[in-house]
């Protein structure tokens, strides 16, 4: 038999491989197929079988990557379709924002004292704290979105202790408040992975950049004796300052509903606070004041993050 009356048999065979219709999925799964209409929830395809059937079949938009169409329906074809590019890159819900609330802890908060030892048990309290977290995303990839945080953290004491009166065998109670207050805001960067098929679990891990401000309020009060009678002393004290502070975090979620995910999560912020104001005011109205002044021992304000995460997508 004649090779040459094989070749167009073969070039047929070629030209129909290629005059197909491609879907590519999220997972770089490629099918060739036939697509028959586009609705905005999914795509219809044919696949043609071995036999020479044909087999209909349906695929979500939120599972396509990117597709190609050469195939176009004949004139009097029922199916209608919205005129889309040959080349479309599809994101799901590019809209991102999250909730995290929980419980936070501050474990080398005293490091840099020379003196910790001496530190009241009682301030280790500063160290653990309520926190909430805020974040929003502009998803420019299904799996990577720009955006911002903020986060607010509160902790503090509040205790009475002993103290000896002007070095006499006499006690009096002095009693102690302390509040402090940390907020970040900073850009941020969201990964985001699916590690099923059918997108129903998310890991998230976010890197973020920012600035970090404390305020610390501390109010001490003792009782004054003396031959005009009895009176509270209070000394008031208010440190503030900001510093650059870096956060990274990991999340595991479960998509409820297709806008929906909960979860758990945790996170690591960094800072450690070298300058800062202090005032002081006592009951006499009498006060000092220092402008932004570097401190003898910085504080380490350098946390973690443990959080219920609610997470809403559209």
């Amino acid at each position: 038999m004649n090779k040459l009356a094989l070749l167009p048999f073969f070039l047929l065979l070629l030209f129909s491989a290629k005059a197909q219709d491609k879907i590519i999925s999220i997972n770089h799964d490629t099918i060739h197929c036939t697509i028959l209409s586009i609705s905005n929830e999914s795509i219809f395809y044919e696949l043609k079988n071995n036999d020479g059937s044909v087999t209909g079949k349906g695929i979500p938009l939120s599972q396509v990557a990117e597709y190609s169409r050469i195939h176009q329906p004949e004139k009097n074809s029922k199916i209608s379709e919205p005129e889309t590019p040959k080349h479309v890159y599809i994101r799901e819900n590019p809209f991102c924002l999250g909730l995290n609330i929980g419980m936070s802890t501050m474990p080398w908060y005293f490091d840099n004292y020379q003196s910790s030892a001496a530190i009241p048990d009682y301030y280790n309290k500063l160290k653990t704290g309520f926190h909430i977290n805020a974040n929003a995303y502009y998803k420019i990839r299904d799996f990577l979105g720009l955006g911002v945080e903020y986060s607010f953290f509160k902790s503090g004491i509040e205790a009475s202790t002993p103290t000896e009166y002007y070095y006499s065998s006499i006690f009096i109670m002095q009693s102690e408040k302390c509040r402090q207050y940390i907020n970040y805001l900073g850009a941020s960067v969201l990964f985001q992975q699916h590690p099923d098929a059918q997108r129903k679990f998310i890991l998230s891990e976010s890197l973020s950049a920012g600035a970090l401000f404390l305020r610390l309020e501390d109010q001490t009060t003792y009782p004054n004796v003396s031959q005009s009678g009895y009176s509270d002393i209070s000394y008031n004290m208010l440190l503030t300052g900001y510093s650059f502070s870096a956060k990274m975090g990991l999340t595991a979620e479960y998509r409820v509903f297709k806008a929906l995910s909960v979860g758990l999560g945790g996170d690591f912020i960094w800072c450690s606070l070298k300058k800062a104001s202090i005032e002081s005011k006592g009951s006499n109205n009498s006060g000092v004041s220092s402008g932004k002044q570097k401190l003898a021992n910085a504080m380490n304000l350098s946390r973690i993050d443990y959080s219920f995460v609610l997470r809403y997508s559209f």
